[in-house]
């Protein structure tokens, strides 16, 4: 059956559907917005290809026949589901419902994700929103890659690739910080490679704030290898307060630890690093409305000189 005879079959059904619901032609005529005549030909059409008679005609309406029944189990369930799916697009228009769902490493989520989230869910409370972390940017693209996710919020460096597209939507300030054991660090502006005769804490190898502080020592030829590897920033600035090695930090994560003097940042001289987050989402396959509306209104506008090419490693 090709696919022009398998729509007109369509149309056939949804009168066979609503002459079952209503019981008479007339009334399903009503509700589709159709002549009786144009019902009844339908339904003797749909008869005609299913080679048996669907239904008995009596004075009182229309009663199904054995065959009629047979067909009914299945037509019955199949409408339901495209009324429940209209009803579910017509929500999601409105976001009085839909879905939306998003990907991020773990300072991403503290930075962006969590106050627009925030914000999105009390304006629209019965959009299900669904949040998947990663400690890996990879991952997190191939989620995006596959249709996982709607969209993720990643802090550079990471690879884009095609059919991905990102936009800049801000920048975090990093720095070296020590615990109480190192605090002498900061004392004086410190060289960047002075810094690697103590001991690092990192997080995971492939994650991007790895990757960055690799970059930054690779710049002096230096190969970046810590001591020790964690699985989020929490457990690492735990093992700096207790003394276990330097670290490269949110300023704004660790800002209020360095005012209560539980950690101490470390000044090695020039600009600020500063490392840039971007919205990612797949350039082939279109937001929906909640999605749009969560990138539209609750997270940051782009820059007026945004970056066109994607961020690389």
């Amino acid at each position: 059956m090709d696919e022009r005879s398998f729509s007109t079959n369509l149309e056939y059904y949804k009168s066979f559907y609503y002459v079952v619901k209503y019981g008479t032609i007339t009334a399903a005529a009503d509700c589709l917005c159709l002549t009786q005549p144009t019902v009844t030909s339908a339904i003797q059409k749909l008869e005609e290809q299913l080679g048996c008679t669907l239904f008995l005609r009596t004075k009182r309406g229309m009663t199904l026949t054995a065959e009629g029944k047979i067909l009914w189990d299945r037509v019955e369930p199949a409408c339901q589901l495209l009324l429940s799916a209209e009803r579910e697009l017509a929500a999601a228009q409105k976001l009085d419902g839909g879905n939306l769902s998003i990907a991020s490493t773990e300072m991403s989520f503290r930075t962006y994700v969590l106050p627009a989230m925030e914000r999105f869910t009390r304006d629209h409370p019965n959009v299900k929103v669904r949040f998947r972390n990663a400690p890996l940017s990879d991952k997190i693209l191939d989620m995006i890659r596959n249709g996982e996710i709607d969209l993720a919020i990643l802090h550079a460096p990471f690879q884009a690739g095609e059919h991905l597209q990102t936009r800049l939507i801000g920048t975090i300030e990093e720095c070296f910080v020590a615990g109480p054991k190192y605090a002498f660090l900061a004392d004086a502006p410190r060289p960047v490679p002075e810094l690697l005769q103590y001991p690092f804490v990192s997080v995971p190898e492939g994650s991007s704030t790895k990757q960055y502080v690799s970059g930054i020592f690779q710049r002096y030829g230096l190969d970046y290898e810590p001591e020790m590897e964690v699985t989020t920033s929490e457990l690492v600035i735990q093992a700096v307060k207790h003394n276990l090695g330097l670290a490269m930090l949110p300023w704004q994560r660790i800002r209020k630890d360095v005012d209560r003097g539980e950690l101490f940042r470390i000044d090695i001289g020039g600009p600020p690093m500063e490392r840039k987050a971007y919205l990612i989402t797949h350039g082939e396959i279109p937001l929906g409305p909640a999605a749009r509306a969560f990138v539209d209104q609750y997270l940051p506008a782009p820059p007026e000189r945004e970056e066109k090419a994607a961020p690389k490693g």
